[in-house]
């Protein structure tokens, strides 16, 4: 069964987990007959998930076989509440060569290093079209076009400068503008329009266990070049995060240090992401999709700073899957979005005196799969100035004001590109506030075109 939204979804009904069983119940497909989807790859499959509630479906975790071989579904994601079937969930289709193919979806869960998977669903046929296979030239996703005008008049101007990318998760501007862009496996660099090749860092084909989570300069690049790189590895305790610090050679990273280490908690994926604070600390959110993660606050070599207290950096808990961090210089506010299985948040923590600690100013819960966020202090674009914006994994920006009264309260919120460029994934400001955003497979640019009040 295919169902038009927000492009074609492929639906697949699962049961639930059995309540006296150790192995999720067996999918049940509500679209096993018919013809083949016709589909291009670029797609979400979805299915209904009965659960008894959303704290048994946060535990689950889901497997995609094409033809057979086994692949885990990428950025699958749950929502809130349940409809007649269950709770609507989906997840990225994996890549997929030209042609016919046979998918079929399990559920499974992880019991310490061991994962217990159910039995497979009914099978769904698709087709595959040629112009979006592995490997092929990507065809253009989005064109260059206009936004719709903001309630306050902004008209933006839409402009794809590259692709060639694999779903980013981080980018940070260089002192002298370089766009360096953070894939899973790999950092490569935007100089205008222009990609360099090779990456400025690779990993290991031979060690899927790493992935690049985040990217931050030193307030001092200029005169030390070092770039700080978060990166996940299995180790005997299970899988960590990790900080390692780069020296930046023309456009290559070199002289690795590892600097720092956390556990990567819960389970899940590990999510981790950085940011240099208006105190040039650097701070690291490790997330875990239990909520039990940690915001550590360090010395650029590593260290405790010395104005905390007690042996362990951590300044703050309770984050789930940490997948933004920005600043508000005014206060300064420390933004930080995390998801768990229900929905997204936006917490607020400020820094008490010596001993330093985090302190919790405001929580938002906001729409799920929302991610990187950046907080607009430009003078390019004063309309925005003081707004927070945050990539939308279901296709737009969302932009957030705030009270003039109340640096923490949320006073309206509405969606800019929405439905226009498929998910982003990564949004970052240029030193001349000129917006940039990633989709699954390009890099974009917003510039002001209009204002219309």
């Amino acid at each position: 069964m295919i169902a038009p939204v927000r492009g074609f979804w492929i639906l697949i009904t699962l049961f639930a987990v059995g309540c006296g069983s150790n192995r999720p119940s067996a999918p049940n497909t509500g679209s096993g007959g018919g013809s083949p989807a016709s589909v291009t790859g670029k797609e979400r499959i979805g299915w209904d998930q009965p659960s008894a509630d959303a704290g048994i479906l946060g535990s689950l975790h889901y497997a995609i076989y094409v033809d057979n071989v086994r692949n885990e579904v990428a950025d699958a994601a749950c929502a809130a509440s349940a409809g007649a079937a269950g709770f609507p969930c989906s997840g990225q289709l994996p890549a997929m060569t030209a042609g016919a193919h046979t998918l079929e979806i399990a559920a499974f869960t992880l019991v310490g290093s061991n994962i217990v998977e159910g039995n497979r669903s009914g099978s769904l046929q698709v087709v595959v079209s040629a112009a979006v296979t592995a490997g092929a030239s990507l065809q253009a996703e989005w064109q260059n076009t206009e936004t719709e005008p903001t309630r306050d008049g902004l008209r933006f101007r839409i402009e794809k400068l590259a692709e060639g990318f694999d779903r980013p998760v981080d980018a940070a501007f260089a002192p002298d503008e370089r766009l360096f862009i953070v894939d899973r496996r790999a950092i490569r660099i935007l100089s205008g329009v222009t990609v360099q090749d090779p990456p400025a860092l690779s990993l290991p084909d031979d060690d899927p266990s790493q992935q690049l989570l985040s990217i931050a300069f030193d307030p001092d690049f200029e005169r030390t070049r070092f770039v700080f790189v978060l990166q996940t590895m299995d180790s005997r305790e299970g899988p960590v995060v990790y900080l390692a610090r780069y020296r930046e050679v023309r456009g290559i990273l070199g002289q690795r240090a590892l600097v720092f280490q956390a556990a990567a908690t819960g389970g899940g994926d590990p999510s981790a992401v950085m940011r240099f604070g208006p105190d040039r600390k650097l701070y690291v959110a490790v997330g875990s999709d239990d909520s039990n993660g940690k915001v550590f606050r360090l010395n650029p070599d590593g260290t405790m700073p010395g104005d905390q207290t007690g042996t362990s950096p951590a300044v703050a808990g309770g984050v789930a899957v940490a997948d933004g961090f920005a600043w508000d210089p005014r206060a300064p506010i420390g933004w930080i979005v995390d998801n768990d299985a229900s929905a997204a948040h936006l917490s607020a923590i400020s820094l008490s005196p010596p001993p330093v600690r985090a302190i919790v100013r405001a929580r938002e819960d906001l729409p799920p799969r929302l991610g990187s966020v950046v907080f607009y202090t430009a003078d390019a674009i004063p309309e925005l100035g003081n707004n927070a914006l945050i990539a939308s994994r279901e296709g737009y920006i969302l932009r957030l004001r705030f009270a003039a009264d109340d640096l923490t309260r949320v006073a309206d919120s509405e969606k800019i590109l929405d439905n226009q460029v498929g998910p982003v994934h990564v949004l970052v400001t240029a030193p001349n506030g000129t917006i940039y955003f990633c989709t699954e497979r390009a890099v974009g640019r917003l510039t002001l075109a209009a204002r219309e009040k």
